[in-house]
């Protein structure tokens, strides 16, 4: 069987595994990747071509970099228009044999470009690629709704996102030493939110919730992560500064703390709920941690019912939080970390590499 050669746009591997553990895993399937930057021009499907002569396939992840230029345009026609050439440029490279698959992470970027003209962009190169990849068969549906294309549930092909067994290191510290740090009690619950902190995830109104004294004092929010905002970043300490049992940690996260912390924690949150995937959800699945998701987060399909409180509201949360266990935690942990297993990559990169051959 000929080695299939693909080009992945753009290189987001930094601060994700995602990419670097799907690349590893093909190199067993006969699949070689090579990562590169996604060209700005009109025509970046052919810039690539040429920049990659061997390349068999052009596999598109995230088209941020692409509504970026498209945001700089004078106006919203020029950019619907600049959004034509980049779907006429998807056909033209199709026809030269190429192929352009799109993993769709997301239904739309979480930078504020304006709507419209990413809608448009998006409904127009969800029909010209060669192929779709999308995580979850819920995510299918959303996406045919939110671009209004049903026949996207068809070009739509459901590749789950694999677990992270192995990548992240085992904890050093125990729990109770980890827990001082912040005085907080060892017998208290401790839930983490982290990652990235911007306003689209929602992390301060679940800080706000949490001050408000609406939870039982035994109950504590941890936030860490990096603020790329020096006011919202303000807005988070001024929160923490008022309550007890909100605690917040700003500054890069290593891979080794959060591996420590996660270690120490009872329960993860993500509490934004506009999106197709969550990395950091199939992170703590492979953890064994119970989560805290909105309903709209059901759209992963990856996580049991019983593994995770689920709630609509900020009110809410206060209401099922109330009566939780520690045995209902561990409970909900045990039943991630058993389906988290079942999410391995040699299985991602399989469905990846027939879905290229095909």
């Amino acid at each position: 069987m000929r080695t299939q050669k693909v080009v992945m746009v753009p290189d987001f591997r930094e601060g994700n595994p995602y990419q670097s553990l799907l690349a590893n895993h093909l190199l067993q399937q006969d699949v070689e990747v090579t990562f590169d930057k996604l060209p700005l021009g009109y025509f970046p499907f052919s810039e690539l071509c040429k920049q990659h002569p061997q390349a068999d396939i052009i596999h598109l992840h995230w088209m941020s970099p692409l509504l970026f230029v498209l945001s700089w345009t004078s106006s919203p026609f020029k950019a619907k228009l600049r959004g034509l050439l980049l779907a006429l440029d998807c056909l033209w490279v199709r026809l030269r044999g190429k192929k352009v698959i799109w993993t769709i992470h997301n239904k739309f970027s979480h930078e504020n470009f304006d709507r419209g003209v990413e809608l448009f962009v998006r409904r127009l190169l969800a029909r010209c690629v060669s192929a779709i990849i999308v995580h979850s068969q819920s995510a299918a549906n959303r996406l045919a709704h939110a671009y209004s294309i049903p026949k996207i549930r068809k070009k739509a092909n459901v590749i789950f996102h694999g677990n992270y067994e192995g990548i992240y290191p085992r904890p050093v510290q125990s729990r109770a030493s980890l827990l001082a740090t912040l005085n907080i009690p060892p017998e208290h619950t401790v839930i983490l939110s982290f990652g990235m902190l911007r306003p689209y995830k929602g992390i301060d109104k679940l800080a706000e919730l949490f001050a408000s004294g609406k939870l039982p004092e035994h109950i504590h929010l941890l936030i860490m992560g990096k603020a790329d905002k020096k006011d919202y970043a303000a807005s988070l300490q001024a929160i923490c500064d008022r309550a007890n049992n909100v605690h917040l940690r700003l500054g890069f996260l290593s891979d080794e703390d959060l591996a420590e912390w996660l270690g120490a924690v009872d329960m993860v949150a993500v509490p934004f709920s506009d999106t197709l995937t969550s990395g950091s959800v199939l992170l703590a699945m492979t953890e064994g941690k119970a989560l805290l998701l909105p309903e709209l987060s059901k759209v992963f399909d990856c996580v049991p019912d019983e593994g995770a409180v689920y709630y609509q509201s900020e009110e809410d949360i206060a209401i099922k939080l109330q009566g939780l266990s520690s045995c209902d935690v561990n409970a909900m942990g045990e039943a991630n970390k058993v389906a988290a297993s079942r999410m391995n990559w040699p299985d991602v990169a399989r469905m990846t590499a027939n879905l290229y051959r095909r």
